[in-house]
């Protein structure tokens, strides 16, 4: 498998850090932190893209209504990120935990386990974004489910009974609006061959001009802001 440069990760670092700066959105907040200390103290945000790079643990608090048992809701989920626990960032997937007190009740939650993302890290060879896992971990809170069989149940086989039965596979709230990727990442497509090529002659993963993430980038947003568009549907994938 191919491995980036010390010097190419950070890029790629760096570049995941813009644009998750520019995600936020009434139904997710979203802070960058250098080390998993810092996250659980939450102290020392990382604010600035020059900074990027050091940004290694997230910690994304939803604001999404899901499932915490049968007939039973939460309104918020804190979940922390770890970008490098797979240990080959980007080709291999981050690894994610819920951390507040209520767990969700869906087939991709488990306590002590890892969010189960499904295969689409690993398909995508390092061409997924960070910022997309933080829409899909959104859309697996809303219970918002790719079409599944009747034999389907994850961690949670009852929740999954429980989607088809009660929620007749449609997600918790249907009309839920998702954070969104900005637009400019449409623009920087992102190849294997980006991601071997010495960092000089690849400029995929470096930031914007525009070094600085607005000054409300890692502060919530009210609910009033205007609301955006679903721009990334997950892929397919086998497994919960």
């Amino acid at each position: 498998m191919a491995k980036l440069t010390s010097e190419q990760r950070d890029d790629r670092l760096r570049f995941d850090y813009q644009v998750a700066s520019q995600m936020q959105s009434p139904i997710m907040n979203v802070m960058a932190y250098r080390s998993i200390e810092d996250l659980r103290a939450q102290r020392n945000p990382i604010t600035a893209v020059a900074e990027g790079h050091l940004a290694k643990h997230y910690l994304a608090h939803y604001n999404v209504k899901t499932l915490i048992g049968p007939d039973r809701h939460s309104s918020s989920t804190s979940v922390h990120f770890d970008l490098l626990a797979g240990g080959n960032y980007p080709l291999s997937e981050p690894k994610c935990w819920v951390i507040s007190d209520k767990l969700p009740w869906t087939p991709h939650f488990n306590t002590n386990h890892p969010i189960c993302i499904g295969e689409m890290w690993e398909a995508s060879r390092g061409r997924m974004l960070f910022g997309q896992l933080l829409i899909h971990v959104a859309k697996l809170l809303n219970f918002d489910e790719i079409p599944r069989s009747a034999t389907y149940g994850g961690y949670t086989p009852e929740a999954a009974a429980y989607w088809r039965t009660k929620l007749n596979m449609q997600p918790i709230t249907p009309d839920l609006v998702y954070p969104v990727l900005p637009d400019w990442t449409a623009s920087k497509p992102i190849t294997v061959q980006d991601l071997v090529k010495p960092v000089a002659s690849s400029p995929v993963f470096q930031a914007k001009p525009q070094t600085q993430p607005p000054a409300n980038a890692f502060r919530p947003k009210s609910v009033s802001d205007e609301q955006q568009q679903v721009m990334f549907a997950p892929s397919p994938r086998n497994r919960s």
